[in-house]
């Protein structure tokens, strides 16, 4: 194992991104060695998030992954990252923008049913919402379901997580990414707008 980490090592980038291309995760793991931290430290820079800068990188090399066989090796890979990056920041600060207004606009519809809501309608709210929460997580295959709830609904940290289940941070990363991609289209199907915003998953 060690010995062909090393061989890793040396080799040129292009012929890591054959490699990688081929499936080959010994040679991905040095691309990110590679270019993982000038990246976050880019990314950072940007979105002022030492948190977001993490979701953000591990987002960014789940998508080089993911669309490895159509990587270019002829074009410069670290353009085509940085790229990839850069557009990942954008979208992120446009999603919080929409969420800022879904803030504002949630909590002043809230403030409105809350002076008009008797306390049993308030008692009834709070079991749908659960409810709700519980008919989306169900949709979600049986594996990323228990990862999301370890991590989103019981508050475990990736690392926690990757301890109990023996498996990757990226791989666990890659499961939340994915389940809360399904649970937001679901809720928005089903026009349930206070719980994007209670559960942040937007």
């Amino acid at each position: 194992m060690k010995k062909n980490a090393k061989l890793h090592v040396e080799l040129p980038e292009i012929a890591l991104l054959d490699l990688m291309k081929q499936g080959d995760q010994g040679a991905f793991r040095e691309l990110y060695n590679r270019y993982s931290g000038k990246l976050y430290s880019n990314i950072l820079r940007m979105t002022k998030s030492n948190d977001t800068a993490d979701d953000i990188l591990q987002g960014v090399f789940i998508k080089i992954w993911e669309n490895r066989f159509a990587i270019d090796t002829t074009r410069s890979f670290k353009s085509f990252i940085y790229q990839i990056a850069q557009n990942t920041v954008f979208d992120n600060f446009r999603k919080e923008a929409r969420y800022r207004v879904l803030v504002s606009t949630t909590a002043r519809k809230r403030e409105e049913l809350e002076k008009s809501e008797s306390p049993t309608e308030k008692w009834i709210g709070a079991k749908e919402d659960k409810t709700i929460l519980e008919n989306a997580v169900s949709q979600l295959p049986p594996r990323r379901r228990e990862i999301y709830q370890l991590c989103k609904l019981e508050g475990l940290t990736y690392d926690q997580v990757s301890e109990k289940m023996g498996i990757s941070i990226s791989t666990i990363n890659d499961h939340i990414v994915k389940a809360s991609k399904t649970l937001r289209e679901y809720l928005v199907q089903s026009r349930y707008y206070t719980l994007l915003l209670l559960f942040f998953i937007l």
